[in-house]
């Protein structure tokens, strides 16, 4: 395995893991156009634990830190509400600027996790049976979600049973946009939050139907707590059959971490 190699990222002192192109997007990205991991600073752990993964699986990925929106102009009022925590704010900044990347780069659909997740060893055959039955009119997937319903939804496509018409997915540490859902996105969703965090906003989408989103019933990405797996799942869950990172610990030669200072450095 290849030692992980690290950058600034942009015009900050932030570094984080280069991940080389693996072939093609069908599936060293999971049949998506990219893959957006985002980073939170201060947990060097996650960025190293996430990068052997992609290294181990041969996914190709960009790394995207977490930062605050920058400070409103002098003599103005911030518009975001006080109720919202510094997190929240930061996270929705982060999130809308993948977004707005993912509309200038022109890509037609995109996956976006957090580098605090695990996945199944088998990710690539998993997503190319959900991309063969996935309906063409999706706005939003998610393989992984914390909802305590979607097991039971209806099933779009009876050849893959797995595959549910979204309920309440919650939660965004797995999930893709297309194209058309990116639009809606970007129409009804500004770069800072009016009054909610930024999945409750998408899920106020779905519910007025301005969203399709589709789920796994068994999700095949999942959060990853190294001292207790079961904790981090969503309600009845049955957790990953074959876990990537529970798979590292089974592999010889890994590479030692980048230091902390080095993936965490202030922009």
């Amino acid at each position: 395995m290849e030692r992980v190699q690290l950058r600034p990222y942009k015009d900050t002192h932030i570094r984080l893991p280069i991940i080389p192109s693996y072939g093609s997007a069908e599936t060293a990205q999971l049949g998506f156009d990219h893959i957006y991991i985002i980073h939170q600073l201060g947990h060097p752990d996650n960025l190293v634990r996430m990068a052997r993964v992609l290294q181990l699986l041969r996914i190709s990925a960009e790394f995207v830190p977490v930062l605050p929106p920058p400070p409103p102009p002098m003599n103005t009022h911030s518009a975001v509400p006080s109720v919202l925590s510094p997190e929240s704010i930061a996270e929705w900044h982060t999130r809308y600027r993948i977004y707005r990347d993912m509309e200038a780069a022109g890509y037609r659909s995109a996956l976006i996790l957090d580098d605090s997740v695990d996945m199944e060893l088998n990710i690539k055959t998993i997503m190319r049976a959900v991309h063969r039955h996935l309906p063409a009119g999706w706005d939003m997937f998610f393989p992984g979600h914390c909802g305590a319903f979607e097991g039971s939804q209806p099933k779009p496509d009876p050849g893959f049973p797995s595959l549910r018409a979204a309920n309440m997915p919650l939660c965004l540490h797995a999930h893709a946009v297309s194209r058309k859902g990116l639009l809606q996105l970007l129409a009804h969703l500004g770069p800072m939050p009016s009054s909610d965090i930024i999945s409750l906003a998408i899920m106020r989408l779905k519910e007025r139907g301005l969203l399709q989103m589709y789920s796994l019933a068994t999700p095949a990405i999942a959060p990853h707590n190294a001292s207790s797996p079961a904790a981090a799942l969503p309600a009845g869950s049955k957790g990953l059959a074959i876990s990537a990172t529970r798979h590292l610990s089974l592999w010889r030669g890994t590479p030692s971490a980048p230091s902390a200072a080095h993936s965490t450095g202030a922009a």
